[in-house]
């Protein structure tokens, strides 16, 4: 379980998260727009980033957490020990418990593991990385995962590996993403939308991806934002409009009204 009461991150005038309040219980998708802050929330959780508020993972104050292994994250900073792909493995077998034979399998499935074992993680490809971060993240069984856009720059084929490895390995945290073509693979979980700073939902998946973008606050709206240009727009079941699962990414939110 992850909580945040009045999370706050900003650098120098540019507020990134405001007066952020959320309880992650269950697996959930925090949706939003390319730096919209959904790394800069997961970098605060991790303690990477300072902030104002509380974050409290397991109950614990993150402020004060120490040698805390159940989580597992697949952002490039936590991989930064160990010269190769196969040191940061035996590291993180020694002080995470990392399975390696899980790690390997993972790698094999995506035609990965003989190319990237005796590389640096800086010498990888942005898709490359990101397979083997996300491989490192859920090889050590963690009780949490914070996974940063794990679908970004692979192809088709190699996303749905992804999507089946959340799903086997992944028991409590969240997923970050832009992109809404594979949210039907998580009909179930919870959707928040990250938007201007803002958290909004929880919404089921299935029912975002039911409703259409309307210009306007509606009474019957799964959720109303603001744009950035002060225009308020609603997400509604069963009324006419953009379908939100057919805009390809978050992204588009602010376009279609």
């Amino acid at each position: 379980m992850i909580e945040y009461k009045n999370v706050t991150v900003g650098f120098e005038s540019n507020v990134v998260l405001n007066n952020v309040n959320l309880l992650i219980d269950r697996k959930s998708v925090i949706l939003g727009p390319n730096g919209s802050g959904k790394t800069t929330l997961i970098k605060a959780t991790t303690g990477l980033y300072p902030y104002k508020g509380n974050i409290y993972v397991d109950g614990q104050d993150v402020r004060n957490i120490k040698n805390y292994l159940p989580l597992s994250v697949n952002l490039g900073e936590v991989y930064s020990l160990g010269r190769k792909v196969k040191d940061i493995v035996y590291l993180y077998e020694e002080i995470k418990g990392l399975d390696k034979k899980t790690f390997e399998s993972f790698l094999r499935e995506v035609n990965l593991y003989d190319q990237v074992i005796d590389k640096p993680l800086y010498k990888l490809s942005a898709g490359q990385s990101l397979l083997t971060r996300t491989a490192l993240a859920l090889a050590s069984h963690p009780k949490i995962a914070l996974l940063d856009e794990p679908f970004e720059n692979l192809d088709p084929a190699r996303r749905l590996t992804v999507v089946k490895w959340i799903k086997e390995y992944m028991k409590e945290g969240f997923i970050t993403t832009h992109e809404l073509d594979l949210l039907k693979e998580f009909k179930d979980w919870s959707a928040y939308l990250l938007l201007n700073g803002k958290l909004h939902g929880p919404i089921i998946v299935e029912d975002l991806l039911e409703a259409s973008v309307v210009e306007g606050e509606t009474s019957n709206a799964l959720v109303t934002v603001e744009t950035p240009a002060g225009k308020k727009i609603s997400l509604v079941k069963g009324q006419k409009g953009a379908k939100l699962s057919v805009l390809g990414s978050i992204d588009r939110i602010y376009t279609v009204v």
